[in-house]
């Protein structure tokens, strides 16, 4: 019966819709003459703990004062924000209390974000059962009244033949060595210097486009080995801690990007920082390195034919694919009967160069060699000699 007031976060922290969300459910527990502030659970909903969530031990990056690190990593926190705020934040799926939420609701959500795009579906699916597997960890009385929705709604099957279609949908290629000098080219002669140097600073290294995106500039040390000086990268690739070393033509592009910053008078902290463009402008830099959105602009521009590959297509131009024509060739490769490349081709360039399997996965940076395998297309005819050399011994022991 008395007037009380309560803070609901500084403005920009909520958007319009979270916050009648928040005034919402207060209000529910007013009318039910529960104190307005407590979370009960008829009112627990994914919007209603996002706060929680990103704040929670095992999730928001804290590094103690011993240097122990927890919680997931930055980038994977960000990643994360951002996912919440794209898809969940205004949609009903985040806003209907778990109690109330009907598993079809579920379906008709991950159909809709599937048909679409398929890889962020998974992304998505995965964030909400996280979500909501936390608030049944920190709520009784929820855990006591329901199981985890999104994963009863969706069954692993449905799951894996999703990643199965993304995996064969993504099937890669190698480069031809026109193709990648070509696409080394015109990584060069591209007028973002910047845009360039990222390219062909994977080219080099054949890391994941992404990690070279969110490359700080102290991730690059460098030590002096037998009076040689090195510069390599110390840090983790998919949870694995790894050590890259740069050879020469690898140091010459780190060394050109430090330049190009000196150049342009840059303060940041990132190796390829994100360049704001907003309405064609030269707005200065973000506070981030490059996201895959703006890779996938300076590779292949606003449409498929454009970009640093459109460019070196001018000269070779299978960089684009080569669709299927008649029906037997439709019949026999599907659309394409040569796909075009991609920024993570270049990585199954180097598998595929690799003298055997186990330095492809060192190559492309791989724990162990099953995820090398899904890369690693084209052996050298001279491994299949080999490998036919030795058979034939073994068949003439056995026959003596």
């Amino acid at each position: 019966g008395s007037r009380r007031k309560h803070a609901m976060g500084s403005l920009g922290d909520l958007t319009p819709t979270q916050a009648r969300a928040l005034v919402m459910g207060w209000e529910t527990n007013r009318k039910k003459g529960l104190d307005p502030f407590t979370k009960a659970a008829k009112g627990i909903s994914l919007l209603t703990e996002v706060d929680a969530y990103f704040n929670h031990r095992r999730i928001k990056p804290h590094t103690s004062k011993t240097g122990v690190k927890t919680g997931i990593s930055p980038e994977e926190y960000k990643d994360r924000q951002r996912r919440f705020v794209r898809h969940f934040a205004e949609d009903a799926i985040a806003q209907t209390p778990l109690l109330k939420l009907q598993l079809s609701d579920i379906k008709k959500w991950f159909s809709r974000l599937s048909s679409e795009t398929p890889s962020e579906a998974l992304h998505c699916l995965f964030l909400a059962r996280h979500m909501t597997s936390i608030i049944l960890e920190d709520n009784e009385e929820l855990a006591s009244a329901i199981v985890n929705k999104f994963e009863a709604a969706i069954p692993k099957t449905e799951v894996k033949l999703i990643r199965d279609a993304i995996d064969e949908s993504r099937t890669k290629r190698p480069l031809t060595q026109p193709e990648f000098k070509a696409l080394w080219q015109a990584a060069e002669d591209w007028p973002d210097k910047l845009e360039g140097l990222l390219v062909q600073f994977i080219m080099c290294l054949s890391i994941r486009s992404k990690h070279a995106g969110r490359l700080l500039k102290e991730d690059i040390q460098k030590r002096t080995i037998n009076g040689k000086e090195y510069f390599y990268i110390e840090t983790t690739f998919k949870k694995t801690p790894d050590t890259v070393v740069l050879h020469k033509k690898a140091e010459a592009i780190y060394k050109k990007v430090l330049a190009h910053h000196k150049k342009k008078g840059w303060i940041s902290e990132f190796l390829f920082p994100s360049q704001n463009w907003t309405g064609g402008k030269d707005q200065g830099l973000r506070t981030r390195g490059m996201n895959k959105d703006d890779i996938r602009r300076a590779f292949t521009g606003n449409s498929s034919h454009k970009g640093i590959r459109g460019s070196a297509a001018a000269q070779e131009p299978s960089l684009l694919g080569i669709t299927a024509k008649t029906a037997a060739e439709k019949a026999k490769y599907g659309e394409w009967k040569l796909k075009p490349v991609g920024i993570h081709d270049v990585r199954d360039t180097y598998a595929t160069a690799a003298a055997d399997i186990f330095e492809a996965a060192a190559f492309l940076q791989n724990s162990g060699t099953e995820v090398t395998k899904k890369a690693y297309r084209v052996e050298k005819m001279e491994t299949k000699i080999k490998l036919a050399t030795r058979k034939g011994k073994v068949l003439g022991d056995i026959l003596g």
